[in-house]
């Protein structure tokens, strides 16, 4: 792994005098202000949304294509008391937007139901999910986090009758679907300022104009939202920033001030006392994901929406994750194993095809990734593949398959992840994994390159910058948390920890601890070595890090 500096060290910094002013006047360490200037954000209102986020900065919700239309006809399904069902997707994103809508409308008074797709029924709406929702007398269809590329569902709701509006947030490939109000901020005619909210996000717009049209009092209803908004924000790696910085710094507000009931329980099982960006995506989207990967996500929206909490159902929620990370665990040794006795790491992409969980093909082919260094694919019995890249790399997976598309069904994707179908058939399998190698000979060789942010001892950090740190959430995509080169430290206590001792702990006289999360195999060689760490906080206490690399001093 190669580590690159991401800046110039403050006292050479060209806006060094307006780096000062501005941390002066929010309260905020000079440093952590440098962050923010290399990631573009260096004026006023973009600061103030940083530091004094308000529901008044964002976005006029009718800027959304079709939005207005849209709007205007679920008024008149409410006023003639028309049959609505909202249909969204099995991950987190697909959850939350779901239980957005659906609130609002049942709030309303609507008489409206709700559908989530089983993994194995396959992503989006589809023309078999319109003739059943005809048979139970529904006119009007709500698509959330999907429906953009769904062309024969609309073919089949306008031979029923049905009108359908598609709120997403996903490429459009091809014509816009052929619907009564389509509403996505990705629209090649699209208007809005900011086209990177994800499913839950545009649901979110959706339920602020229906307000709006409703002359309700937004300022109070947004409160009902914004948590669902930050937790499909913030699991479907949006990036972090514009209007999705202002939704998540409110939602996260909202969670540690006033949480709703479920996420109140939630919160409680988890034993945290603040939530951030990081508790969202590592801990509680996880445990919603998981309903979507190996059970089903309609469960998830009915605890979500619900006006009380059964302690029974998050319990559940908290033994389907475990289930999954069980399942993941022997999955992804199986995967090892394969990869052991068919020497598949010294391929250019390590695939593996076999009896693997669907709903897990995606975490094992990151895991792959991620030890192996090397692009991964994991294909299940049925033909469905996940594909990852390798962090840090300019390496295109979707490139890559595009140039083996002949063997596919169908496919898609971006740089670092995408998916696939192919009929899984013993030749074309191996035709197609043999194409896979030379295909990406194409993407040139891969050198994973990791970037810091500036050189700072542990000490320094702990005294005076964590305070200060979390005043820069929420990080995530797009905006990760800063990563320090740490001095010359030496460590005379070293342990380790987890199943198998998989995980490592390193800790200073001065009582600092660093912790080396599946890397437990090296800790006890690092004792009483001078070495330099590339470290961030845990941001649980000022002394706690995570160690990301290790220099020799």
């Amino acid at each position: 792994m190669h580590w690159i500096n991401n800046d110039v060290p403050f006292q050479e910094h060209p806006k060094k005098d307006k780096i000062i002013y501005y941390s002066r006047y929010f309260n905020c360490h000079p440093l952590l202000m440098q962050y923010l200037f290399l990631h573009g954000m260096e004026n006023t209102e973009e600061l103030y949304n940083i530091f004094s986020p308000s529901f008044d900065n964002l976005h006029d919700p009718f800027l959304l294509n079709d939005m207005k239309k849209a709007g205007n006809r679920i008024l008149k399904g409410i006023h003639q008391q028309e049959k609505i069902l909202v249909f969204g997707d099995y991950d987190c994103d697909g959850i939350t937007s779901t239980s957005i809508l659906y609130k609002y409308l049942k709030k309303n008074g609507v008489d409206v139901s709700y559908r989530l797709p089983l993994r194995e029924e396959g992503y989006g709406i589809s023309p078999y999910a319109i003739t059943e929702a005809a048979s139970i007398g529904v006119s009007l269809i709500i698509t959330v986090d999907n429906g953009s590329s769904a062309h024969e569902a609309m073919g089949e709701a306008a031979k029923r009758g049905i009108d359908v509006i598609v709120t997403d947030h996903h490429e459009i490939l091809g014509e816009n679907p052929n619907c009564y109000a389509f509403i996505n901020p990705k629209r090649h005619d699209n208007l809005y300022p900011f086209p990177e909210l994800c499913g839950a996000g545009v649901a979110f717009k959706l339920v602020h104009a229906l307000c709006l049209l409703k002359k309700q009092n937004w300022d109070t209803e947004v409160k009902e939202y914004i948590e669902l908004a930050t937790l499909g924000t913030i699991a479907d790696l949006m990036p972090l920033k514009g209007e999705n910085r202002i939704i998540c710094k409110l939602g996260l507000r909202r969670m540690n001030v006033a949480p709703s009931i479920v996420f109140r329980e939630i919160i409680r099982r988890l034993k945290v006392n603040q939530i951030n960006s990081g508790t969202i995506g590592f801990q509680i989207a996880p445990i919603f994901n998981a309903l979507g990967r190996i059970d089903d996500p309609n469960y998830a929206v009915a605890i979500l929406t619900n006006n009380t909490v059964n302690p029974k159902d998050i319990t559940n929620l908290f033994e389907f994750n475990q289930k999954r990370k069980q399942l993941t665990a022997e999955q992804f040794a199986s995967c090892e194993k394969v990869i052991s006795v068919n020497n598949l790491a010294n391929n250019n992409i390590i695939i593996i095809y076999g009896n693997y969980h669907h709903g897990l093909i995606g975490i094992l082919a990151s895991k792959i990734a991620e030890k192996y260094h090397k692009p991964a694919i994991v294909i299940s019995e049925n033909g469905t593949g996940s594909c990852r890249s390798v962090n840090g790399t300019p390496f295109s997976i979707i490139n890559t398959l595009n140039r083996c598309k002949n063997h596919l069904t169908r496919f898609g994707g971006h740089q670092a992840a995408a998916g696939f179908s192919i009929k899984p058939h013993a030749e074309l399998l191996n035709n197609f994994i043999q194409n896979m190698q030379i295909s990406a000979q194409h993407e040139g060789p891969l050198k994973p390159v990791k970037h810091f942010f500036a050189e700072c001892s542990p000490q320094y950090f702990a005294t005076s910058i964590y305070n200060d740190i979390h005043l820069l959430e929420p990080f995530g995509q797009g905006f990760s948390q800063p990563i320090f080169l740490s001095n010359s430290l030496m460590f005379t206590e070293t342990q380790t920890f987890g199943k198998e001792n998989s995980h490592g702990k390193l800790t200073l006289p001065s009582n600092e601890c660093f912790y080396l999360f599946n890397r437990g195999g090296i800790v006890n060689k690092l004792r009483n070595q001078e070495i330099k760490l590339f470290y961030s906080s845990t941001t649980n206490d000022s002394d706690e890090f995570i160690v990301h690399g290790i220099k020799k001093a």
